[in-house]
């Protein structure tokens, strides 16, 4: 699937509990947001730029992350939640096979056990992803 505009996925949305990312964020970009808590900035900066660029988009990283670099234990720190879709085939009451979407958020782990291999493979599409702010404040840099 071709995005056309990619600005509409780069994007930085806070409610009470949560930090939304869009899916075409560099961590570059991040930075430069004001809109982006400064511990966040400052854990991308001291912690997170050691394993990869900042100029890679985040969905990038967390497709290619090894669970032994540093920022995947971050991540999970951070109780970072994964949103995806993905197309399935079910019946419909007149016997049609209709296409449906189906929306899923799961956690970072879960993530990288189980679905990452089928978003790699076009299979799955990253929505965006989230991250804790309780979480956030809670850890240490």
């Amino acid at each position: 699937m071709e995005i056309q505009n990619n600005n509409d996925f780069k994007y930085v949305i806070q409610d009470t509990n949560c930090v939304y990312f869009g899916k075409e964020l560099t961590y570059a970009e991040m930075m430069d947001k004001d809109d982006i808590p400064f511990k966040f900035k400052a854990i991308i900066s001291a912690h997170i730029a050691r394993d990869t660029d900042l100029n890679r988009k985040m969905a990038d990283h967390i497709l290619q992350i090894s669970d032994q670099e540093f920022s995947y234990r971050i991540f999970e720190q951070l109780k970072l939640t994964v949103s995806v879709c993905y197309k399935v085939q079910k019946k419909g009451f007149g016997g049609k096979i209709k296409d449906k979407w189906v929306h899923k958020a799961c956690s970072f782990k879960q993530f990288c056990n189980e679905y990452r291999s089928q978003a790699a493979n076009g299979d799955m599409m990253i929505e965006d992803f989230s991250i804790s702010k309780l979480a956030l404040m809670a850890l240490s840099i």
